[in-house]
């Protein structure tokens, strides 16, 4: 019996570390993913600034042809106002060259309000381009160190499962299948040991009844709380001592 148990203790141990790897096999890709999220939003964020000069530029370049065009018409209304021929003529030349100087200057304010504006976006966006070209340089690098993370952990949890076989199948197929069970509830956790009369795993305070019944280990013990399989590190130790040729957990 309590050779079951070492055996199913030291499994215990395996799984445990796997879970480590398998944590971080599981969050590496997560946090890469996300990284290359970020990247591809700056890199929407950005295109859609440059987009915003590009249209900004367009603009400006009607407003400055419009300006041309009113200077062309104030021009003709110029030489419109040599060859007037009597008052009300003149006071109509006057309206119309009034009418396109205020146009005019309503549009040279709009024309170097909307120079300055892009004259601070295309700096926002020289900005921006290096703040993506860093982060894009940062997540490339991060991708290449959590592949060779990847790879470090697929070949780290393949040999601590290496001997978990072995152990198995020194365990009665019932308890392993509890015991598989039980760590599927409990955060990948089946086995605890006690410690100071209480259970590791939940720490709930054992009797003085169930502390002696798994120092004995002669039966596969359950925590009352959390249901893990209890044991005694102590119990299990001296049996280890005793038992040279008792299985080793990897190969």
């Amino acid at each position: 019996m309590i050779e079951q148990l070492v055996a199913l203790a030291k499994i215990a141990e395996i799984d445990a570390e796997a879970l480590r790897a398998d944590t971080e096999l599981r969050d590496i890709p997560l946090r890469i993913d996300a990284l290359r999220s970020d990247v591809k939003k700056l890199g929407e964020l950005l295109a859609a600034e440059k987009q915003q000069v590009v249209d900004a530029d367009r603009l400006l370049s009607a407003q400055e042809e419009e300006l041309n065009n009113q200077s062309q018409s104030l021009a003709r209304s110029k030489a419109k106002g040599a060859r007037v021929r009597n008052t009300r003529e003149a006071d109509a030349v006057e309206r119309e060259l009034e009418t396109i100087r205020r146009l005019m200057k309503e549009r040279e304010a709009e024309r170097d309000t909307l120079r300055e504006a892009i004259a601070k976006r295309r700096s926002s966006v020289e900005k921006h381009t290096g703040e993506f070209a860093e982060l894009e340089k940062y997540a490339a690098e991060e991708g290449a160190k959590a592949d060779a993370r990847l790879s470090e952990l697929n070949a780290t949890r393949e040999k601590v499962l290496a001997g978990r076989s072995l152990l198995a199948a020194k365990v009665p197929a019932d308890v392993l299948r509890r015991y598989e069970m039980i760590r599927s509830k409990r955060q990948g956790i089946g086995v605890a040991p006690i410690k100071e009369g209480s259970c590791s795993g939940c720490f709930v305070v054992l009797t003085p009844q169930q502390v002696i019944a798994i120092q004995r280990a002669e039966e596969f013990a359950q925590c009352p709380r959390c249901q893990r399989i209890l044991y005694s590190p102590e119990a299990l130790a001296k049996w280890t001592d005793g038992a040279p040729s008792a299985p080793a957990a990897r190969d």
